[in-house]
């Protein structure tokens, strides 16, 4: 007679399914973190607490979520621009003229258009506030504590322009 398998969900490795799965250690080395109900019925997923920089200064009171989210539209907009510094070297032939210098490659429609938006948010904003907000948001550099009105005053601009409720919405 066979012997019968128990079923694999029944093996010791997969009963811990009710528990988060909290991923690598060094995911929360520099950060707290907290649960979250999910949309699927009493999952827990695990979320980092201090992702960013304005995470942190919204968990010190210093800007409101709605400046963080302001923030955080800015920052997508440089990201999908492709603004970032690389930090690898290209060794793709295209990239170099006949000349032997670096050529940059042209940006494609989304990246166009993310560029122009991520473009018109810093007008908007103006060039007094801009340094602030690029090293902060898009570069994620703690803000210095005589550049934290610089960086509030922006964001409500940032706010303004992205056309976000002053006050998140109870309910």
């Amino acid at each position: 007679m066979p012997v019968r398998r128990r079923p694999v969900a029944s093996d010791r490795r997969f009963r811990a399914a009710h528990r988060p799965d909290y991923g690598p250690s060094e995911r929360w080395q520099h950060s707290g973190r907290t649960l979250e109900l999910t949309e699927q019925a009493g999952v827990l997923a695990a979320r980092v607490t201090e992702e960013h920089v304005v995470d942190s200064l919204v968990l010190q009171h210093i800007i409101t979520p709605v400046q963080r989210e302001a923030a955080l539209k800015f920052k997508l907009d440089f990201h999908r621009a492709a603004l970032a510094a690389h930090v690898t070297g290209s060794y793709n032939r295209v990239m170099i003229d006949r000349t032997g210098y670096r050529v940059e490659r042209e940006r494609n429609d989304l990246e166009e258009a993310a560029y122009q938006r991520w473009r018109n948010a810093t007008r908007a904003v103006g060039m007094m506030l801009n340094g602030t907000l690029i090293a902060v948001i898009c570069q994620d550099i703690a803000p210095a504590p005589h550049h934290l009105p610089l960086l509030q005053k922006g964001l409500e601009k940032l706010v303004k322009w992205y056309g976000l409720p002053e006050k998140p919405a109870v309910g």
